[in-house]
């Protein structure tokens, strides 16, 4: 699942694999309780068909700009020129993020299937978001559910907002619910579906997390035009209390996505690190790259990119965390055809710093739109791509 370069600045991540693997042995609650209930589940494969980048070459970009009527030299919305828009700094991330791609090309071949399409994805057919918006005023102390037996095999089961739900089975679980049809439940996951102002629920629950993903929904001009999801602003994320959930006894490690905005990038660094009582570790970029390798995206567009920033933050003195201090990682992955979809993070860092261990340390996502295997996510999204292929959604049902 996880190739590293020689000389450890390149890391492919293979998404397709990771995925089939935690759902290999999955077991159907609706069916038999005998050993045939259990399935092994895959992953639809057009969900990751990027066979071709996405948009035209940076030269066809300012071509057509070219004919464009010129916008008043005094327009403060006017996008930034190459030269104004990469500095030396920059350049040399492009150069690195160069290498990348160049490496994927040598590393990464694949069979061309001609029954695939090359197509985006939207699946907003159940509104998460805006039921559990709706009832974020109704906070009740915290209540655990723990999924036994006779809950997995419910007919219906009403998953609700603002209730912690723990799946504590060492196997994946198909599961009938009233609002979402059947989901996929990884082994030994948690979730709790809230609107994020709710997020003081699991601060009531008592557990300290020593890995954290954090992945807002930041605002920028294609978010505001598309509306693909509901954002959060400075404020609403800065009043996360993360700080109350890292786990303070032993190091942690806190993985925070950003745009390629500076001024998120200095907002994370300068305002969250410091509310969250952590230090600024390192920054990594994830590159997306087609199934052959390339760039998904011009590297020199000052457009939209191809790359996404992944900026790491950290607790207490760690041996294994020097080791990524001043580092600037390439993670290398096909990226799934849906918007803001990210690769899963842990397995990265148990191969090269051993760490998170899945015996001693808790893991959490915030601002989760997937359940992963031993972590507990919370979101208002946080059930979105776990659902069956009867309700064209994520997780499609290929069983072997």
């Amino acid at each position: 699942m996880i190739h590293c370069h020689d000389d450890k600045e390149c890391v492919i991540l293979d998404q397709i694999k990771f995925l089939n693997h935690t759902y290999t042995h999955t077991k159907n609650w609706r069916q038999s309780v005998e050993a045939d209930s259990i399935r092994s589940l895959t992953w639809r494969k057009d969900l990751f068909y990027v066979e071709q980048p996405f948009r035209r070459t940076n030269n066809e970009q300012m071509a057509k700009k070219k004919k464009k009527k010129k916008k008043n030299d005094n327009n403060t919305n006017a996008k930034r020129s190459h030269d104004e828009a990469f500095d030396d700094t920059q350049n040399d991330l492009i150069s690195k993020l160069n290498e990348a791609a160049n490496f994927c090309k040598d590393k990464l071949s694949f069979i061309h299937d001609t029954s695939l399409i090359q197509t985006e994805h939207s699946f907003n057919d159940i509104p998460f978001a805006e039921i559990a918006t709706q009832q974020n005023d109704r906070i009740p102390p915290i209540q655990q559910i723990l999924l036994t037996d006779y809950f997995l095999r419910a007919s219906k089961l009403g998953i609700q907002t603002n209730l912690l739900y723990t799946h504590d089975k060492p196997h994946a679980s198909i599961i009938d619910t009233a609002i979402a049809g059947q989901i996929v439940l990884p082994e030994k996951c948690r979730f709790l579906w809230a609107d994020m102002k709710n997020m003081k629920l699991l601060v009531n629950d008592g557990r300290k997390y020593s890995f954290i993903v954090v992945d807002p929904p930041w605002l920028n001009k294609s978010v505001r035009r598309k509306r693909p999801y509901h954002w959060s602003d400075f404020d609403d994320i800065k009043n996360l209390p993360v700080e109350n959930l890292i786990d303070r006894t032993h190091s942690s490690l806190i993985c925070c996505w950003s745009t390629n905005c500076d001024r998120i990038e200095d907002f994370i660094k300068n305002d969250l690190f410091k509310k969250w009582n952590c230090q600024y570790l390192t920054t990594w970029y994830w590159l997306k790259v087609t199934r052959s390798g390339e760039a998904v995206l011009d590297l020199t567009s000052t457009d939209k990119k191809s790359y996404e920033t992944l900026i790491l933050g950290y607790t207490d003195n760690d041996d294994r965390f020097d080791t990524l201090k001043n580092t600037t990682k390439i993670i290398c992955s096909v990226p799934a055809l849906i918007h803001s979809t990210k690769p899963a993070l842990h397995l990265l860092f148990q191969n090269l710093i051993q760490f998170p261990n899945d015996e001693s340390d808790h893991c959490l996502e915030i601002y989760a739109r997937n359940l992963l295997p031993n972590f507990t996510s919370v979101g208002n999204e946080v059930k979105m791509f776990m659902k069956d292929d009867k309700n064209h959604c994520f997780l499609l049902f290929s069983f072997s």
